[in-house]
């Protein structure tokens, strides 16, 4: 029997984060975010009705679960697998300021090789594994239909995970606040996007993430 999932980036942040890296600093949603909620909560619905909640332990993420007014009976999972890249010293600020600082250092941010790693950061091979190790625990439970609630980054890796996809295609997904992507993945692994529905044409960065 195929598994359902259904990844969801969080809503909006407030404006002033916008066009800047964020990883995981602690933000509440901004008044734009609480209605996208009330857009996208029908949308979830008549997709996800019961199943398994996992979400990024992130205030952002853990708001949003508590907007999105899910059934008493689904308490979710927290995961650290979910929290979103770790940026160190590139935490806040912007693409600009980054590539006028240190262009180099964008660019191999932009090739995606694992070896990379964020001053005083996250390197790209533990942001990898991190999305493998979830990848695994998701196709290694019973759960039939999942529900996953996290941030723009590390959903766009899971993406790449699961459709097989190079890594390096990471930049190549814009998964806006309150995105919604499903997924079907069958008994063999293989995984297929069956729908994406998006809400916000917001990007918090620039490129890539």
């Amino acid at each position: 029997m195929k598994k359902s999932l259904c990844l969801f980036r969080h809503p909006s942040i407030p404006s002033e984060y916008g066009g800047r890296y964020l990883g995981r600093k602690e933000v509440s949603l901004s008044k734009e975010g609480i209605k996208e909620i009330q857009i996208i909560e029908g949308k979830i619905r008549e997709k996800f009705l019961k199943g398994k909640v996992y979400i990024s332990p992130s205030k952002q993420c853990r708001e949003t679960f508590d907007a999105l007014r899910f059934p008493k009976e689904i308490q979710p999972e927290f995961r650290e697998e979910l929290q979103e890249l770790d940026f160190g010293e590139w935490e806040g600020r912007s693409f600009s300021e980054l590539a006028e600082a240190n262009l180099e250092s964008l660019k191999k941010f932009a090739d995606f090789s694992p070896s990379f790693q964020l001053p005083k950061g996250e390197s790209l091979n533990d942001f990898q594994t991190r999305a493998e190790v979830f990848k695994d625990h998701i196709l290694s439970t019973s759960d039939h239909s999942v529900f996953i609630l996290s941030h723009g980054g590390i959903l766009s890796l899971l993406l790449c995970s699961f459709l097989s996809l190079p890594y390096s295609f990471y930049t190549k997904f814009k998964i806006a606040p309150s995105t919604l992507i499903y997924l079907d993945i069958f008994k063999n692994g293989q995984a297929v996007l069956t729908d994406m529905i998006r809400t916000s044409s917001l990007r918090r960065s620039e490129w890539p993430g």
